[in-house]
Parts: C-alpha cells; sequence; structure tokens
C-alpha cells in the first residue's frame, strides 16, 4: 500500500510542501485559505485519511482542521462530498442532522445511505420509550396521542384516560359517559317580565279589573 509520504513526493508542485507554515498557521484565515487550496489537490482524501487515522491534532490536512477531525475519531465511517468535505456517511442521525448544516434536503441529497430511514427509526424509538412510560402511570391522554402518532390503535388503559378527561372537559360527571347536564327550563308561566304566576295575557304595567262583591 502506497503511503501518504510515497503520494507526495511522487506529486511534485504541492502548496503544502512549498509554504506549509500556512497549514499550521493559528490564523483563522491563513487555515481557511489552507483548506481551499487541499480541496484541489489530487491526494486530499489520502492526506486526510492518514491525518484521522493517527489522530493528527495540529494542522490542515486533506481540507480538514483539527477539530473537523475530532469529530471523526470515534472512527464512524466518513466521506468527502462533492466539495470536497469530511462528512459521515449516510445513514445515521448524526448524518440526517448534518444535511440541514450544509442546508441539503435529507432523502434527497443522501450519498450510499438512507438517512430519513435511519431518523425515522430514531424517532419510533423514542415514542416507545415514551409510551412505555405512559403505560407504566397506568394508561394516560398522552400515551393515546403516543399511540396515534406511532399510526396503531390505542391500548385499553390509555382509551380509558382520554375517555375519562374528555368527560370532564365536557363536565360530565365521571363514570356516566354519553349523559350530558341540560340547561334548567325556566318555571311554567314565567315571561319575559320575569313576573312569577301572572295571569295568562296580563300584560306589565296594566291593573286587572276589580270584581264587584
Amino acid at each position: 500500500m502506497t503511503s501518504l509520504h510515497d503520494l507526495m513526493i511522487r506529486t511534485p508542485g504541492l502548496p503544502c510542501r512549498l509554504d506549509p507554515d500556512t497549514w499550521f498557521s493559528d490564523n483563522a484565515r491563513e487555515r481557511d485559505a489552507a483548506v481551499r487550496l487541499c480541496r484541489t489537490c489530487p491526494v486530499q482524501q489520502a492526506c486526510a485519511e492518514f491525518a484521522i487515522s493517527e489522530r493528527e491534532p495540529h494542522g490542515v490536512w486533506g481540507g480538514t482542521t483539527a477539530a473537523d477531525r475530532r469529530a471523526f475519531w470515534t472512527g464512524e465511517p466518513h466521506r468527502f462530498d462533492a466539495h470536497g468535505r469530511l462528512r459521515l456517511l449516510c445513514g445515521s442521525e448524526r448524518a440526517y442532522r448534518a444535511h440541514f448544516t450544509y442546508r441539503e434536503k435529507p432523502g434527497v441529497d443522501c450519498v450510499d445511505g438512507d438517512c430519513v430511514a435511519a431518523h425515522d427509526a430514531v424517532v419510533e424509538a423514542q415514542r416507545r420509550a415514551r409510551l412505555a412510560e405512559e403505560h407504566g402511570k397506568g394508561g394516560t391522554v398522552r400515551g393515546y396521542q403516543i399511540h396515534w402518532a406511532l399510526g396503531e390503535s390505542a391500548c385499553d388503559d390509555c382509551r380509558a384516560a382520554c375517555a375519562r378527561d374528555s368527560s370532564v372537559r365536557r363536565g360530565q360527571p365521571q363514570g356516566r359517559p354519553g349523559v350530558r347536564r341540560g340547561r334548567r327550563r325556566p318555571r311554567s308561566g314565567s315571561g319575559a317580565s320575569g313576573t312569577a304566576g301572572a295571569l295568562p295575557g296580563a300584560q306589565a304595567g296594566v291593573q286587572p279589573l276589580s270584581i264587584a262583591s
């Protein structure tokens, strides 16, 4: 296997060999310039792979900074995108989130992996864990909602909890679902004037005729 050293010797005119101080500068502008130059280098990927495997803590190698490489010291598989940037292989939650960092659309811009499926699996696992907590409480409205979000029928306990909650919200007595409290009807004979027991046909403000004895 050809080493990075051999590749560099066989490739004349590498800017990092002509001016190595720029690749190990503490100046941010010089580091950015080094990264841009690396992205046009024919040995970029080999250089970056060497620095990652050796956990090189200093300098720009293959267009990657020390901070870029530290993110891959965990051994996660990686790739270089069309712009020469060091990226995670698609097919994980971290790779899914990275798409948004680079203003890409997960799924559409995936390479050799399915980030959307990986994200959906993580979301489902989180919901299942939360649902187990709600079941531990004997079933809850939140548990009913999680069942719905998972696209499945709610269990009896969560469905009963949801029914009790709906009953309370409607003002019904618990334990008597489907029974509504009606409004109290006005007493018979009470009119708009509020005079109880008025004679039929009597008008407000009109005195009844006295009956002679």
